[in-house]
């Protein structure tokens, strides 16, 4: 994903990284957020922590789309309306979209 990020910036997506739970199962923060994706290479996007959303946290773990699992999400702005998702590693549906793979998609919606 690193190797693609200033594509999909130039796609007109913003990407937004969640940290849902750190590695000690802890509820994340924006602040482990960006250590972590820092650590994967990744310096472009924005970071939160799922543990500091309101009314509640693991909003996204909760969610439909993820299954428990991480997610890739588009969101069209316009409208904020999810126009693609791919979850990770979700026992029925493991999608594991590469960098490349996710741009694709971000290229699909935006046209760009």
């Amino acid at each position: 994903m690193a190797a693609v990020e200033e594509d999909i910036l130039a796609a007109g997506a913003q990407i937004i990284w969640v940290l849902e739970h750190t590695t000690t199962n802890q509820d994340g923060t924006a602040v482990q957020c960006r250590q972590a994706f820092n650590g994967y290479g990744s310096d472009k996007g924005l970071c939160v922590g799922d543990g500091e959303s309101t009314p509640r946290t693991r909003v996204f773990d909760t969610s439909p789309f993820s299954e428990a699992r991480g997610i890739d999400l588009i969101v069209r702005r316009s409208d904020m309306h999810v126009v693609f998702e791919a979850p990770h590693g979700t026992p029925s549906r493991d999608t594991q979209l590469t960098g490349e793979e996710l741009l694709q998609e971000v290229r699909n919606v935006t046209g760009r």
